[in-house]
C-alpha cells in the first residue's frame, strides 16, 4: 500500500505536544453560562477523566448569535421534517458553549428529545474497534503487518491469507461491505469472523478503499482472540471506562435488561416528510458486540472520547493511547469514496477533500498537506467533526436513518465557525446567479413530482436533490457539470432572462424538469385491490405480501421492519418505493387478473415473482 506521508502538524494544547490532524465524526454543542460538571469521575478506576463545564459562547471567542444560527439550522430540519429529532452540541477549549434537543425521541407519543439521549452510533463504532486495535498495538500485543490468518482460522486460504491489520483498519482488504444477509445469521463474533474469511476479498488486498463493515467485524474478533476478553467486555474495560464514558455501552440481545436503556430515543427511517419508527428500546436490534457497529452513547461521551484523540491520547491524567498510535491514526492513506462506488466521498466542508486513514475519517485541504478536521459518522444519522487548531468538536446526533442533514451542517458549520467570507461569497453567487435559482420538477426515474433546488453553497451554484446531497456545481462547456459526479451535466432552457425549465443529462439520458412548484397530492388508483396478496419469494417457505397500508399501496416483505409504501404509479404502471426510490415496481396482468409482480433495482437487474393467493 502506497500510504502518504502523515501531514499532522504538531503543536502546544495544554501543555502536551499532539498532531494536529483528527476527525473521528463528533459533533458537540453547547450552550449556558452557568458552570455545571457534566460527567462524574469514574470510580472504577484511579483515572481522573476530564469533566467538560458549560460557559458562555463569548468567553470562548465564540458569538452566540452565530450559535443560535447554527441551531435554528437544525431546528429547520425539524420543522421541514427533515429529521426527527437532534441533540447538538458544541464544545469549543472543553467549554460547552452548545447543547441543545431539539425535535422528538418518540414523536407517536410526543415524547421529546432530551438531553443526554443515548442513541445507536453505528459506524462510530468503527473508531473505538480501531483505538481498542491501536492499544494492542502499543502493548506490542499485535502489529499493523500481523495476517489475521494467525489468529482467524476462517483466513487460512490462499484469498484470505494475507490480509493484515493495517488493510482492516484503512479499508484497504478487499472485503465485501458484509457476508450477512440479515443481523441474525451468525450465532458469535467468531463464526461471522471465519466466514468472512472463507468468503474472501472481492479485489486484491492493499490496491485500494472500500469501505467494510466485514473487515471491521474481523478486527472485533481479533481484540477478542488476543486479549482473551469478550469484545463488549474489553471495549468497555480499556477503552469506555477508562475514558469516563459512562453512558455508552453495547446493547443486544445479551444486554436487554441494561438500565441505561430506558435513555435510547426510538430508531426511525425514511425520508423528508415520511418517518416511520422501526426500532424502539426493550428490542434485541444486535444478537452480540460487533465490531462495526453495535454500541450505544451520548454525544457528551463520544465528545471524550473525541478530547482523548485531541490531547494526544490522554484523557485527564489517564493515558490511553500512544503519541505514536494518535499519529498512525490520523495519518491520510487514501482519498475516501461513496459506498459502493469510486465517487468521492461527499462534503459540505469548504475546499476540503475526504481521506481515510486508521479508522478515522480526515478532511484535507485542496493542496493535500494539511489536515482540518477528524471525525466520522453512523448510518443512523450520528456524526462528529473535531478541528484540531481551533479545539472544537461538533456533535450531531439524530435517530434518522436516511437523512443527509449532516452534509448540509457541516456546510453551515463552516460557513458560521470556520470560514465567514463564505457569506459573502454565497451573497455575490446568488447576485450571479439569481435567474438560475429556485424550484424544478422532477418526474422521471425514481422521481415522482419532486421539486430539485437549485441553490448556492460555498460560493457555487448548487442543486439540493431531496433526500440525496446538495451537489456542487462547475461550469463546463456550454453548461454546468457535478463535482463529484462529472457524468451528470445540466444546462438550462430560457428565453432572454427568464429561465423556464432545467435539462439533465446522466450518462446520455436527458431529462427536463420544467421550473415552478411541485403538487403535493398523491392521486393512487381506485383499483388497487386488484394487488393484493401473497406472492412467492426465491425461498419457496417465504411469501411477501402487497397490502394496502395507510390508504396506500404497500409491501410487506420478510425481514424489513416496517411496510414499504409505494407512489402512485405513473403512465406506464411503475410504482417507486417511497423509502427506497431506487426500486421500482410493476405488475403483469392477464385478463384483467394480477399473474406476477415485478422488482427493478438500480443495477439493472429485475426478479419476477408469481402471485400465489
Amino acid at each position: 500500500m502506497n500510504q502518504q506521508k502523515s501531514i499532522i502538524k504538531t503543536k502546544k494544547r495544554k501543555g502536551i505536544t499532539i498532531k494536529t490532524a483528527l476527525i473521528l465524526s463528533i459533533i458537540i454543542i453547547t450552550s449556558a453560562s452557568i458552570y455545571l460538571l457534566i460527567n462524574k469521575q469514574d470510580t472504577q478506576t484511579n483515572a481522573k477523566p476530564l469533566s467538560f463545564t458549560y460557559a458562555s459562547p463569548e468567553s470562548q471567542g465564540l458569538e452566540n448569535a452565530t450559535l443560535n444560527e447554527l441551531q435554528e439550522t437544525v431546528q429547520g430540519f425539524v420543522d421541514n421534517e427533515e429529521i426527527v429529532g437532534a441533540e447538538l452540541v458544541i464544545i469549543k477549549n472543553d467549554k460547552i458553549v452548545l447543547h441543545e434537543a431539539l425535535g422528538w425521541k418518540n414523536k407517536e407519543i410526543d415524547s421529546p428529545m432530551e438531553k443526554n439521549t443515548v442513541f445507536n452510533i453505528r459506524s462510530m463504532t468503527k473508531p473505538i474497534i480501531g483505538t481498542a486495535i491501536q492499544k494492542l498495538i502499543d502493548e506490542k500485543s499485535l502489529s499493523l503487518d500481523t495476517k489475521i490468518s494467525e489468529y482467524i482460522p476462517g483466513f487460512d486460504n490462499d484469498a484470505s491469507r494475507n490480509i493484515t491489520v493495517e488493510q482492516l483498519l484503512t479499508h484497504h482488504s478487499g472485503l465485501p461491505l458484509t457476508v450477512m444477509t440479515n443481523i441474525d445469521e451468525y450465532e458469535t463474533l467468531q463464526s461471522l469472523a471465519n466466514a468472512t474469511g472463507a468468503n474472501g476479498p472481492q479485489f486484491t488486498p492493499g490496491t485500494k478503499f472500500c469501505y467494510s463493515d466485514a473487515g471491521s467485524e474481523v478486527l472485533g474478533a481479533l481484540i477478542e482472540v488476543v486479549s482473551g476478553m469478550s469484545l463488549d467486555e474489553y471495549v468497555s474495560e480499556e477503552i469506555l471506562s477508562p475514558l469516563g464514558m459512562n453512558n455508552t455501552f453495547y446493547y443486544n440481545s445479551e444486554t436487554l435488561d441494561d438500565p441505561r436503556a430506558e435513555q435510547i430515543a426510538d430508531l426511525y427511517v425514511g425520508n423528508i416528510g415520511q418517518w416511520t419508527k422501526y426500532w424502539s428500546p426493550g428490542e434485541a436490534f444486535y444478537r452480540f458486540a460487533m465490531g462495526s457497529q453495535g454500541l450505544y452513547g451520548t454525544p457528551l461521551d463520544y465528545a471524550r472520547f473525541m478530547t482523548m484523540h485531541l490531547d494526544g491520547g490522554t484523557i485527564g491524567q489517564t493515558q490511553i493511547l500512544s503519541t505514536e498510535a494518535i499519529e498512525r491514526t490520523h495519518t491520510p492513506v487514501s482519498r475516501m469514496s461513496s459506498l459502493g462506488s469510486d465517487m468521492p466521498y461527499p462534503t459540505g466542508f469548504y475546499k476540503l477533500e475526504a481521506y481515510y486513514g486508521q479508522m478515522s475519517i480526515l478532511w484535507v485541504d485542496a493542496t493535500g498537506t494539511t489536515i482540518k478536521v477528524i471525525g466520522h459518522s453512523g448510518s443512523d444519522g450520528t456524526y462528529v467533526w473535531a478541528w484540531p487548531e481551533l479545539d472544537m468538536i461538533v456533535l450531531y446526533f439524530t435517530q434518522s436513518r436516511g437523512s443527509t442533514t449532516g452534509l448540509k451542517l457541516e456546510a453551515k458549520i463552516d460557513e458560521l465557525l470556520i470560514h465567514p467570507e463564505i457569506t459573502e461569497l454565497n451573497n455575490d453567487a446568488r447576485d450571479r446567479y439569481d435567474k438560475y435559482l429556485g424550484s424544478y420538477i422532477a418526474d422521471f426515474g425514481p422521481f415522482r413530482d419532486e421539486e430539485f433546488t437549485v441553490t448556492v453553497q460555498n460560493g457555487e451554484l448548487a442543486v439540493d436533490i431531496p433526500n440525496q446531497l446538495v451537489f456542487e456545481l462547475e461550469e463546463h462547456q456550454s453548461g454546468w457539470r457535478f463535482k463529484i459526479m462529472p457524468e451528470v451535466s445540466i444546462s438550462f432552457v430560457s428565453e432572454g432572462e427568464t429561465v423556464s425549465a432545467m435539462v439533465f443529462n446522466q450518462s446520455g439520458m436527458v431529462f427536463e424538469l420544467s421550473k415552478g412548484t411541485a403538487s403535493t397530492v398523491e392521486i393512487y388508483p381506485t383499483d388497487m385491490e386488484k394487488y393484493l396478496g401473497e406472492y412467492e419469494t426465491e425461498d419457496p417457505n417465504i411469501t411477501m405480501s402487497v397490502v394496502i397500508h395507510d390508504g396506500v399501496l404497500a409491501l410487506v416483505i420478510p425481514g424489513q421492519p416496517v411496510e414499504l409504501d409505494l407512489y402512485p404509479p405513473d403512465e406506464n404502471g411503475m410504482w417507486v418505493m417511497k423509502l427506497n426510490p431506487t426500486v421500482v415496481v410493476s405488475f403483469n396482468e392477464i385478463d384483467g387478473i394480477i399473474d406476477s409482480i415485478v422488482l427493478y433495482l438500480l443495477d439493472g437487474t429485475t426478479y419476477t415473482r408469481k402471485r400465489i393467493g
